[in-house]
């Protein structure tokens, strides 16, 4: 067992639906992978409860009380994308800002004109039962127009959706817990059902 003072090879965050944050440590390589390559993400929040066994103590969790799950670990490799991303990566909430500019000078309008096989960056804010936030960049490629707001459709409507984490590893969301998103800039085209209005805009308590 590596000394305390060392960086462990694998961390796990559960980030719980009262805001709180409960973290575990693996130091052996060999046991950390084992998790990993057991991990079946489909079935992970359909399971009754998500056991750690520790050295002095066994701790279970209620999926359904869970947001989000980060593995992190320097060269832990994420698996592929649903609805045909090429990447989806978590980012904090200054380099999500920063990245999406989120103000109405420099923020992409839904009308504009894309080209079907384009490369895409988008920008994913997903606000948990928690109230905590999960902000993605998503990568991809352009779909017909047709297509381009069921995409964003199939990859919300699943169990669950994982990202790469910048600092190496992954992290899962339990989509059961979502209670919004928005994406920036929102498909050209609007539902049918979709009531139309603009998000009234919040000044940057940074900047108040």
């Amino acid at each position: 067992m590596a000394d305390q003072s060392d960086t462990p090879y694998l961390q796990i965050r559960f980030h719980l639906a009262d805001g709180s944050i409960q973290e575990f440590l693996q130091d052996n390589e060999t046991a950390a992978r084992r998790i990993f390559e057991n991990l079946r993400p489909a079935q992970l929040f359909k399971q009754a409860r998500i056991m750690i066994a520790g050295t002095y103590s066994m701790t279970a969790f209620i999926p359904s009380h869970i947001s989000k799950i980060d593995l992190v670990a320097a060269d832990l490799a994420c698996w592929e994308f649903p609805a045909k991303l090429s990447d989806v990566v978590e980012l904090s909430e200054a380099k999500f800002r920063e990245l999406s500019g989120l103000d109405t000078e420099t923020l992409e309008k839904r009308g504009q004109t894309r080209i079907p096989g384009d490369s895409f960056v988008a920008f994913l804010d997903l606000e948990m039962r928690s109230a905590k936030h999960v902000y993605l960049m998503i990568e991809g490629a352009v779909d017909l127009p047709a297509e381009r707001f069921s995409r964003l459709q199939l990859l919300l409507s699943n169990t669950h959706l994982h990202a790469r984490l910048p600092e190496g590893g992954l992290c899962i969301v339990n989509l059961a817990n979502l209670v919004r998103f928005t994406v920036y800039p929102g498909p050209a085209e609007a539902p049918m059902d979709a009531w139309c209005a603009h998000h009234k805009q919040t000044p940057d308590p940074a900047l108040v």
